[in-house]
């Protein structure tokens, strides 16, 4: 009787366990500050703050989750501390799955510009960023479109007076990063990136840059 029972209850151990196996869900990736600074749109009521360093741009930004997929951002971006981009827009988290991550983003802005050609005027970007997290680290990519409208101020001086004409032109921008996220730890991050930003194309030459990235999050 005993050996009977016993044998009944491995059966049904052996039977049941795979079912409750697959109906368990699966427990998902832990978020972390590398993960929400490269793959964007943190959780509600998360932020990130983050610091990349390189040549020859540079950046800073905040970000805070204002619901499971919406997300307020900021962002300043300098180049060779002559050009600089002061942003303010929204992040969306579009795919979110245990080793993917994918989140769009719009922002607005202006655009200024030291050099002897002055240039200032308002900017926009719309960003795709697309992060694979494994354990600690965080495989990303980046892909971007740019636009600046600069107002041209045309004067011209003639025996009867001064004539000044305003015209506006358009700077697109079309933009890359391939980099590599690694968690410290749940609020400390870091990554390294590979930037292609092709200002004013096609009529210029685009240089690839580099960057290292600091980033810290919290109130999870």
């Amino acid at each position: 009787m005993k050996s009977t029972l016993v044998v009944a209850s491995v059966l049904a151990a052996w039977v049941w366990t795979p079912q409750a196996l697959a109906a368990e869900p699966r427990s998902p990736f832990p978020e972390h500050a590398a993960l929400d600074a490269v793959g964007g749109s943190p959780a509600r009521g998360a932020y990130v703050l983050s610091a990349q360093g390189g040549w020859p741009f540079s950046f800073l930004r905040a970000q805070v989750g204002l619901s499971k997929r919406i997300t307020l951002q900021s962002e300043l971006e300098s180049a060779l501390g002559r050009r600089y981009r002061p942003m303010l827009g929204i992040g969306v988290r579009i795919a979110d799955a245990r080793h993917l991550r994918l989140s769009g983003e719009l922002l607005g802005g202006w655009l200024f510009q030291r050099s002897e050609e002055y240039r200032r005027g308002p900017n926009g970007e719309l960003r795709l960023r697309l992060a694979i997290p494994v354990r600690r680290f965080v495989p990303y990519l980046v892909l971007g479109t740019r636009h600046a409208f600069l107002p041209d101020l045309l004067t011209i001086e003639r025996a009867s007076g001064t004539e000044t004409s305003w015209s506006l032109r358009h700077e697109w921008t079309p933009w890359a990063t391939l980099g590599l996220g690694f968690a410290i730890s749940r609020a400390v991050g870091l990554d390294i990136g590979i930037n292609y930003g092709w200002v004013g194309a096609p009529e210029t030459i685009a240089l690839p840059g580099i960057h290292a990235g600091l980033h810290f999050g919290g109130d999870r």
